[in-house]
Parts: structure tokens; C-alpha cells; sequence
């Protein structure tokens, strides 16, 4: 009876397990996209600065908050369609500087404007160049034999720092790898990995699981992934 009683649990705990693996996936992309849409509430809700801009904007065209937060909104979004027509129509080197001249001359502000302008300019069609140089990369600490960090080259660019030539590597952080470490790595501890960008990604946010669709296993780890018990 006890004997029947194990294996019927067994079975009941295995089925639990098999179902959350199976939702795990959709479940995950849900708190991703919901901790997406709060980071955005947090500066574009009608609580915060942005969203109370916007609200004093629709306040012209309607009295009540919502409604106003709505028009101003509405406004916004009708302003950039209007920027990328002119911007399709040509204008786009006009447009460009005439916000040169404009905030380049306001101190910090076009620092950080001018850093702004790169990173877009990265995204865009013209950007392939500076996008090429970004790739997978091992960094090795303490050798090749010591601990390795899967990271993201930022460019083959090197810098040379106290008699020492460095490169730039951006460490993500699991399981959101938007954010991260910025760290200069000495140029000799930094190996190529033969890994895409992609699946650099895919481990961290899956945090290792999915490292075996992209670097090579030993012989005895895929005999175990195959069903063998150690």
C-alpha cells in the first residue's frame, strides 16, 4: 500500500513539474513585459513628470485629467509622425542641424545630446559599421585556465592605460541583460567566443539553461543529456 502511495505521488509531482516547465516559458515573458510597462509608467504614466506634461498639454482641448492626458498624448505621437514625414521627405539633414547648432552650444546638455546622437546612430541603418564591431567575447581572470565571463565586446578599439593596452567590454546581468557592467579588460585577457550576440543574450536571460545550444559540451555531459544516470 505505502509502495503504491510513492508512486502515485511520484507521478502527481512529476506532472506538477511538467506543467510549470511548460508555462515557465510564457510566464517569464509576462514579468518581462510587465516589468517593461511599469519602468515606462514610471516616466510616461499620468503621475509622473512626462505624463503631467502631457496632461497640461491636453488641459487646451479637454477638462478632465484623463481625457487631457489622452489628447496630450495623442498630440505627441501626431508631432513625431510629423517629424519622421519630414524626415522621409528629405528634411532629415536640415532637421539634424538645426538641433546641432541649437544644443551643442548648451554646456552638459550637448555632451549628453552628443553621446545620445552616437548611441541612435548606432541603431540606425548607417550604424552597421560601429555594429560590427560588437561581439561575443570571453574575458579570462586569472589566466586562460581561470574564471571566464561571457561578455560584449564594445568595439576592436584599444586604449592604452598605464603602459597596458585595454579594451571595453559591457557585462549583462541575468536575467535582464539590458543593464550591466561597463569594464576596461586588459587586451590580453579578452578571447573571441564562438558565440552570436543572440546567444549571448539567450544565457542570460534564460541564466545558463540554454548555454549548451551554443558552446560545445565534453563528451561525458552529452552522454548524461542523452538519459544516462551518473
Amino acid at each position: 500500500m505505502q509502495w503504491l502511495l510513492d508512486v502515485t505521488f511520484g507521478r502527481v509531482v512529476r506532472c506538477f513539474v511538467a506543467g510549470v516547465l511548460a508555462i515557465l516559458p510564457l510566464a517569464i515573458t509576462v514579468a518581462v513585459v510587465t516589468w517593461v510597462a511599469g519602468f515606462v509608467s514610471q516616466f510616461l504614466g499620468p503621475n509622473a513628470i512626462a505624463g503631467r506634461a502631457l496632461v497640461r498639454l491636453g488641459l487646451n482641448f479637454a477638462t478632465n485629467n484623463t481625457a487631457a492626458y489622452a489628447v496630450g498624448a495623442a498630440l505627441v505621437v501626431a508631432i513625431i509622425f510629423l517629424v519622421g514625414a519630414l524626415v522621409q521627405a528629405g528634411a532629415k539633414n536640415l532637421l539634424q542641424r538645426l538641433l546641432d547648432a541649437l544644443l551643442h552650444r548648451i554646456p552638459i546638455i550637448g555632451s549628453v545630446y552628443g553621446t545620445s546622437k552616437q548611441l541612435v546612430g548606432m541603431v540606425d541603418k548607417k550604424g552597421d559599421e560601429n555594429l560590427k564591431g560588437m561581439r561575443a567575447v570571453f574575458c579570462f581572470f586569472g589566466g586562460t585556465s581561470g574564471a571566464g565571463v561571457l561578455a560584449l565586446l564594445v568595439s576592436p578599439e584599444r586604449f592604452h592605460i598605464n603602459g597596458r593596452d585595454y579594451q571595453i567590454v559591457i557585462v549583462p546581468t541575468a536575467p535582464v541583460p539590458v543593464g550591466g557592467g561597463l569594464l576596461f579588460i586588459p587586451a590580453d585577457m579578452v578571447q573571441p567566443a564562438d558565440v552570436s550576440v543572440e546567444g549571448l543574450m539567450s544565457m542570460y536571460v534564460s541564466m545558463g539553461v540554454t548555454a549548451p545550444q551554443f558552446l560545445p559540451q565534453t563528451e561525458h555531459a552529452q552522454e548524461r543529456g542523452a538519459g544516462d544516470t551518473p
